[in-house]
């Protein structure tokens, strides 16, 4: 039987990687609370400060090779190709090795220096160093993962979510309640282990070592294809999601380590409550892009279903976020977080522009040129960049929040741009009402404090939710009722045949 198509395989698959997101949630945030009872806000911003770091050189050192392999490997996994993916999967090992070695090289020779620049202090060189052991198992877990992905094995995907957030946190947990801040180190060192030898794990049951051994001059070729994709990649990366990754690194030089302790606190939840959301666009959707990139026609249908999707899932959780809000923060952190509170009401209003984006963002990525892909990342790092700093000088933590909303209704802007040019996109009739609805929702709820109405704000915010909740019900039953309907047409169709057979 062929795969389903269309929105309905599309909600499938994300059901899948769903179910382990939520996992993952739940551990988190428990992992959250337990640090900061235990860390307290400083502690918390220190520990976000030096994921900060690994992020970064993650980032750099991965040279974008695993979404370069998912993009030049999804096509030939999908027809079999074993020789193929094996040059690729050998090209890929070759480039993150060298990379991951000289960017822990850098790391020792320069610990004082990025002690000073991302800790904004010189006393701790050390856990710079020690950093360099989980950017390396990161690196190599990001990897893994990645071939597991170019596979479009999503129940591997799920499975390695669930079991490296479960086992990781539970380490991280046992090391901080035992060591408290002399814990966060071997803490984040441990997540990264355990997480490279899940992936490992679930890499040789599900797909297993490559079948052929490509030659070498092969390997160096398909690595220096990687490797001229990865470059202009990672370089947008870092002037886009890299410069969001950096956010912490601007808060702690421009106002405090506890502000960045509130300011990871709300970005935590900002990401956690869709979690599945960002999991199901990386590990399915750009696959799929992928494979239909240079099919104008296919890409604006999938772009469309993709986009309903993500509305009819994230604007309920969104709606319903802003309305618990006050009460999340003390309770998934503690009262001490209390300043995340509208940092985080912000956040949640510029989710609804992050995720459309995102749906286009990856056509760019799939189908359009490495300078185009660096142009919107550009545009995307310098604006979170300039409004942070002016929103900081003007409101203080608040203004980060705001700073993402601004950035994000920039980024929505330009990506719809270029891929309405590139394939004549138009948004559906649909997807326009109920983006205009979410966005018109999110501004009455947080705009009610400033209109003497803070009272009502509460009770407004769930009410939009319940019925933007009942909403998205009612389309996706209508999806799986159609799966099912079709499913007895088909068995009909096929015992029709039968019977004409015999």
């Amino acid at each position: 039987m062929n795969e389903p198509t269309g929105i309905r395989s599309i909600l499938r698959a994300t059901a899948i990687l769903s179910s382990s997101s939520f996992l993952t949630i739940l551990v988190g945030v428990a992992t959250a609370k337990v640090n900061a009872v235990f860390l307290g806000p400083a502690g918390y911003g220190y520990m976000g400060l030096l994921q900060s770091l690994i992020n970064l050189t993650v980032l750099v050192a991965g040279l974008g090779v695993g979404v370069g392999l998912v993009k030049m490997g999804a096509s030939r996994a999908k027809e079999n190709d074993a020789a193929g993916m094996a040059c690729l999967r050998s090209a890929a090992w070759l480039v993150v090795a060298v990379t991951g070695v000289l960017a822990t090289i850098v790391l020792v020779v320069f610990r004082e220096k990025f002690s000073l620049w991302i800790l904004n202090t010189p006393s701790h060189p050390w856990a710079v160093v020690l950093a360099g052991i989980g950017i390396l198992f990161t690196v190599a877990s990001n990897l893994q993962t990645n071939i597991i992905n170019t596979y479009h094995r999503v129940e591997a995907l799920a499975k390695n979510s669930a079991m490296a957030a479960i086992l990781g946190a539970a380490v991280t947990i046992a090391l901080i309640v035992v060591w408290r801040d002399k814990g966060i180190v071997p803490a984040i060192i441990a997540g990264a282990i355990v997480s490279w030898l899940i992936s490992r794990y679930l890499l040789r049951k599900e797909i297993g070592a490559p079948s052929a051994r490509p030659p070498l001059g092969e390997v160096i070729k398909a690595a220096k294809s990687l490797a001229r994709f990865g470059g202009p990649y990672t370089a947008s990366m870092l002037l886009g999601t890299g410069v969001q990754m950096a956010l912490p690194i601007l808060v702690v030089h421009m106002l405090d380590t506890q502000s960045v302790g509130y300011y990871r606190a709300a970005a935590n939840i900002s990401v956690t409550y869709l979690g599945f959301l960002i999991t199901a666009m990386g590990q399915d959707y750009y696959p799929r892009v992928s494979a239909v990139s240079r099919q104008p026609e296919a890409l604006r249908e999938l772009i469309n279903k993709q986009q309903r999707l993500v509305l009819l899932l994230a604007v309920p959780g969104m709606l319903g976020m802003l309305a618990l809000v006050p009460y999340l923060i003390p309770l998934f952190y503690s009262a001490k977080f209390h300043p995340a509170i509208e940092l985080l009401e912000w956040q949640l209003i510029g989710d609804l522009f992050k995720f459309s984006s995102w749906t286009m963002s990856f056509v760019i990525l799939a189908r359009c040129s490495s300078v185009t892909y660096f142009f919107t990342e550009s545009v995307a790092g310098v604006a979170i960049f300039v409004t942070s700093w002016l929103g900081m000088r003007w409101f203080g933590l608040p203004g980060l929040g705001m700073s993402f909303l601004a950035t994000y209704i920039i980024y929505y802007t330009i990506v719809w741009l270029i891929v309405r040019k590139e394939i004549n996109f138009v948004w559906s009739s649909a997807n326009k009402w109920m983006m205009a609805g979410a966005a018109a929702a999110a501004l009455v709820v947080r705009l009610c404090p400033y209109t003497g109405m803070a009272l009502w704000r509460t009770p407004v915010a769930l009410t939009f939710a319940a019925v933007a909740g009942s909403g998205s019900l009612r389309a996706i039953w209508g999806e799986v009722k159609d799966t099912k309907t079709a499913a007895q047409a088909q068995r009909v169709v096929l015992g029709l045949l039968g019977r004409a057979q015999i």
